[in-house]
C-alpha cells in the first residue's frame, strides 16, 4: 500500500481551483522503504569501516615510529660507549712514557755473552 505524491505544474495552492497534474507519481511502498533502509545501513557501515581502518593505520604508524625511536636510542647508547672506550684508549696512549732510544757510544764485538 503506497502513497502517491502528485506533482502539479501550477505553483498556486489555492483551494477550489482545478490544477493540472503532470503524469508522474512517486510511490513509496514497503519494498522501497526496505531498499532505502538497506542502502542507509550500507552507507553507515562503509563510513564506520573507513574510520576504523584509518585509526588502525594511525596506530600502526605510531608503533613504527616508537620502534624507530627505541632502536635509535639503543644505537646512541652503543655509540656513546664506543666513544668512551676510544677516548680512554687515546688517554692511555698519551700517558704512557714511550721509551726513547739511546745513542750507542761503544760496540763490543767479542762474541761472548755476558
Amino acid at each position: 500500500m503506497g502513497r502517491g505524491f502528485v506533482i502539479t505544474n501550477n505553483s498556486s495552492a489555492a483551494q477550489g481551483t482545478k490544477k493540472k497534474t503532470i503524469k508522474r507519481e512517486i510511490v513509496i511502498g514497503p519494498n522501497a522503504i526496505k531498499f532505502i533502509t538497506i542502502i542507509i545501513a550500507a552507507v553507515l557501515a562503509v563510513v564506520y569501516l573507513s574510520q576504523s581502518t584509518a585509526g588502525a593505520g594511525r596506530s600502526l604508524k605510531i608503533g613504527n615510529i616508537e620502534n624507530q625511536k627505541n632502536n635509535l636510542s639503543l644505537e646512541q647508547e652503543r655509540l656513546e660507549t664506543e666513544q668512551t672506550r676510544l677516548s680512554s684508549l687515546k688517554e692511555i696512549d698519551s700517558n704512557i712514557d714511550k721509551p726513547t732510544m739511546q745513542p750507542v757510544t761503544s760496540v763490543n764485538n767479542t762474541g761472548v755473552a755476558e
